[in-house]
């Protein structure tokens, strides 16, 4: 494990879930013979060797843009989607709390995902623990009142920002700008920020349902409507970090979040975006927190790994910024 950073990090990708939201996500997957007669008998397995087959599925996942790994990658979905659902029961709250501090990770932002986590579930877990959780508001794709849904969490300062994860929220391709439109609009007129999810994920070649992981160009055209709306994208678009990586280049708006990438590709975006578009965070539990932060150490130089670990996040969240500099982190 790492020792604790000498300056605070925050976490801006963090996740809860409540095992009945679990039931409610791709429930025509979790009806095949796998989920029914193998999963069952490799669930146990999983959570004894979680140490080593951890490290093997997210060193693998971390190299997504390889041909062979991408390839086993795609064939893999009911296996992955099992091993999302178990470690969200696994590590819950208090184990993250426990990590948090074991780190010195003094924040953590926790995206709802509805309808796998309802926001006000999280709010209601959370609140005894104060400052230390910044929570994101989401809303599936087919509520008809999406700003009356999520006003008021906003309203009421209980959500520090919004979030977009298409696959698990019910957003696609062809629907993302009719049914984001007022996200976008929401974010960009309460100046929170508005978290996306960019990259393909395996399990949708396990649903027959019409949601989908969107490309960056159907991402575009709302940054473009919107360019006060300051976005964030989760994962630097994964296997698809070249196009966010440009898309961030032409719209000053759009910051980039560094989980399941390698340090080298963290580079390349500080290279073309400058440290100060980059932020830290882990998405935890599937990958878990000093795992992402060991990768941020390896891009980073001092001053920089303080932007992205901490002061960009910070700014986007209106807490205050550190003002020294750090040596030897």
């Amino acid at each position: 494990m790492l020792p604790k950073n000498k300056i605070k990090v925050i976490d801006f990708h963090t996740h809860l879930m409540s095992l009945a939201g679990a039931e409610q996500v791709f429930p025509e997957a979790r009806q095949s013979m796998f989920f029914k007669h193998v999963v069952p008998l490799v669930e146990p397995i999983a959570d004894l060797t979680e140490g080593l087959h951890d490290r093997l599925l997210r060193d693998l996942a971390m190299r997504y843009n390889n041909k062979l790994s991408r390839l086993i990658y795609s064939h893999c979905g009911e296996l992955f989607l099992m091993e999302a659902l178990r470690l969200f029961k696994r590590h819950g709250l208090e184990r993250l709390v426990f990590n948090m501090d074991k780190l010195g990770i003094e924040r953590s932002v926790i995206y709802s995902l509805e309808p796998l986590t309802k926001t006000q579930d999280i709010l209601d877990q959370v609140k005894k623990y104060g400052d230390r959780f910044s929570v994101f508001a989401s809303v599936h794709a087919e509520e008809k009142d999406k700003v009356g849904y999520l006003k008021p969490f906003l309203d009421s300062g209980t959500a520090r920002g919004l979030k977009i994860h298409p696959m698990v929220g019910g957003y696609n391709a062809a629907n993302l700008y009719e049914k984001a439109r007022d996200i976008f609009a929401l974010a960009e007129a309460y100046d929170v920020p508005l978290a996306m999810h960019t990259g393909d994920i395996p399990i949708q070649r396990i649903t027959t349902s019409q949601v989908s992981c969107c490309g960056i160009p159907a991402i575009e055209a709302l940054v473009h409507d919107f360019p006060n709306c300051k976005l964030v994208l989760n994962h630097l678009g994964w296997e698809s970090w070249r196009a966010v990586i440009k898309l961030a280049e032409e719209h000053p708006n759009v910051y980039v979040e560094t989980s399941w990438q390698h340090a080298s590709i963290m580079r390349r975006a500080v290279k073309a975006l400058g440290p100060e578009r980059v932020i830290f965070g882990s998405d935890y539990p599937l990958f878990q927190q000093w795992q992402a932060l060991r990768e941020v150490r390896k891009a980073f130089k001092p001053n920089e790994f303080q932007l992205v670990a901490h002061d960009n996040a910070a700014r986007l969240l209106k807490l205050p910024i550190s003002e020294h500099q750090v040596v030897g982190v």
